[in-house]
């Protein structure tokens, strides 16, 4: 967060002189971009997961199952951030109510930061479900042995 605001004041200053090219078509349209190819290999967590694959198999897989289903995948990385990004603020935005008034103990920043985090512990599953879901239903499920193979076997 401290990088990307330096990051943000620097380039901002800099950019002021070219002045046609706009701060949002700079950085943030390549920073979408690069979050969404980083999309593509969304699915291995859940073939790590569901499936039991290594780390290498579940890339190469996650890669493969999502070829061509570029605007289901920026749906569910929009949701991510998004949900991510209201449940670790949602501590913060609710401490605004307090009374400015009212003499906090210098220990609730730090409570603050752990309700954050525990509220992007609780939410990130949920996250992860548009994913695990995509995945089983873009993924070959592994056949069954049939009664007929294993009375023949026996």
């Amino acid at each position: 967060m401290l990088l990307s605001n330096s990051v943000s004041l620097a380039s901002r200053s800099s950019l002021g002189r070219l002045g046609s090219i706009p701060f949002w078509l700079t950085f943030d349209v390549p920073m979408i971009l690069g979050l969404l190819g980083l999309s593509r290999f969304g699915l291995a967590m859940p073939a790590v997961i569901l499936d039991d694959a290594g780390i290498a198999l579940a890339m190469v897989r996650s890669d493969e199952l999502t070829q061509g289903r570029w605007l289901i995948l920026a749906v569910l990385l929009f949701k991510s951030i998004a949900g991510s990004y209201v449940a670790g603020l949602l501590p913060f935005w609710l401490a605004r109510w307090i009374l400015t008034g009212i003499d906090l103990p210098s220990w609730f920043p730090w409570l603050l930061s752990a309700a954050s985090v525990a509220a992007v512990t609780v939410v990130e599953p949920v996250m992860f479900i548009g994913f695990a879901l995509l995945y089983v239903r873009t993924s070959t499920p592994v056949p069954a042995p049939s009664v007929q193979a294993q009375a023949m076997v026996t």
